[in-house]
């Protein structure tokens, strides 16, 4: 006799079911919004690039502008996750930029299109004016709380007296638009075989500047009385 699944396990699998296509759904619609552009992009083009029918699609969001606010949503959330602080980040403050820059960029490596999303819509600085438009309240709150973050960092690094006395909001604009430059270069020029390996040259660039620094000559070192004996004596015997 075939036992009868308790009610229980019967709406876990489908509640683990739903997730499954809903994710699915938002990695197709990643790689269709970044490749054909959001006002271009069908929901016909998710669902062939998700493997399943439009009417799932339509089963877990009723129109485009919902699917894209639940990707970048989603997407920036767990990018707010790799920025913070864990336990067992590196106590001194350059050391433990590069670490949460690591993180940040090992995450982006694994969703490069959404990265070319994130940059319309302003994540690491201000967006075009038809991604504000599409961008809702909600979805402006969460890519504020990752400025935030972002800003959050900067401070850790005035308080440890490791950044110049100078205004964070500033400061974060200038790490965000380094940070910006290198992943939006990387991505586009596909010639950077891992983009977690940038952190220490961003982080670099941020904290010291791209100027060249010399380091100074080494300081002779002073002769022994015995070799100022010779030298003495040599010069005596030089004919002028």
């Amino acid at each position: 006799m075939n036992e009868v699944s308790p009610p229980e396990a019967m709406l876990s699998r489908r509640e683990e079911a739903k997730a499954l296509f809903r994710n699915a759904i938002l990695d197709a619609a990643e790689q269709v919004f970044a490749e054909r552009g959001f006002h271009v992009a069908r929901i016909s083009d998710v669902a062939k690039q998700a493997r399943i029918g439009v009417g799932t699609v339509y089963n877990h969001f009723e129109q485009k502008e919902d699917l894209l606010r639940a990707l970048l949503e989603e997407r920036t959330a767990r990018l707010i996750e790799h920025l913070a602080a864990r336990p067992g980040d590196p106590a001194e403050f350059e050391e433990r930029l590069i670490a949460r820059l690591t993180r940040v960029l090992d995450y982006v490596e694994n969703h490069r299109s959404f990265f070319l999303l994130a940059m319309e819509y302003g994540v690491l600085g201000k967006g075009s004016v038809g991604g504000d438009a599409v961008a809702c309240s909600k979805n402006m709150q969460q890519i504020e709380k990752f400025r935030r973050a972002f800003r959050g960092l900067i401070e850790e690094g005035l308080a440890a007296d490791a950044l110049m006395p100078m205004d964070a909001h500033r400061l974060a604009w200038s790490l965000g638009g380094i940070l910006r430059m290198f992943i939006f270069g990387a991505l586009v020029d596909q010639q950077e075989p891992s983009l977690k390996a940038l952190a220490p040259t961003i982080a670099g660039l941020f904290l010291h500047g791209a100027a060249r620094r010399d380091e100074p000559a080494p300081p002779k070192p002073t002769p022994s009385k015995g070799e100022r004996a010779r030298t003495t004596s040599r010069s005596r015997r030089t004919p002028r």
